[in-house]
């Protein structure tokens, strides 16, 4: 096999990590009886897109309803930084993968896979504060209940059926660890 072979696979992990520009990370759908349609807001690394017209609206109007504060893209600080980050990663992964030093390669790794639970944790962390910081004169009041999705999975609240998934994109940092792992491993074969 070559021997650059393991810094083209490296870098092809860091670049992969582009990929999550071009696919969403995570879907959330709201099933509710009086809309014939799930309503559907998919989840990118730097932006919220409405699957059906005016979702964002219906489930903000739905959210004031019963406390919850409105979900404002623009003011989420997550979808300004997260492509910086997503940057950052690719040009340093690029310069390890150069390297072929293993064990910047592998420190690589291990701040990707903290990047990824960090990521996780932020999300569920949002969904809780969104869940659970309730305004107690909302129109509707449920004593004791939260409104908060699931990080994956089905919830029914109330009326509301609420689905979580991962998406396409969720899969990119496995898909650069795998890599990345692949060229480390060539490494230590060489």
């Amino acid at each position: 096999m070559n021997s650059q072979a393991h810094k083209i696979i490296f870098i092809s992990a860091s670049l992969a990590l582009l990929l999550l520009f071009r696919f969403p990370l995570w879907k959330i759908s709201l099933g509710i009886p009086q809309y014939p349609k799930d309503i559907t807001v998919h989840i990118w690394i730097d932006k919220m897109v409405n699957h059906t017209k005016k979702a964002m609206e219906i489930i903000n109007v739905l959210n004031h309803n019963i406390g919850m504060k409105a979900i404002e893209p623009h003011s989420i600080p997550e979808l300004k930084y997260f492509r910086w980050i997503v940057y950052g990663m690719v040009l340093i992964g690029i310069i390890a993968g150069m390297s072929g030093n293993r064990k910047v390669m592998i420190s690589w790794l291990g701040v990707l896979v903290l990047l990824c639970v960090a990521g996780l944790a932020d999300f569920y962390a949002w969904q809780y504060h969104y869940g659970h910081d309730l305004d107690p004169a909302a129109p509707i009041a449920v004593e004791g209940k939260s409104f908060q999705p699931p990080l994956i999975g089905k919830k029914t609240i109330v009326n509301f059926t609420v689905i979580s998934l991962p998406m396409a994109g969720a899969v990119v940092p496995a898909v650069s660890f795998i890599l990345g792992v692949i060229a480390i491993r060539l490494t230590i074969k060489r």
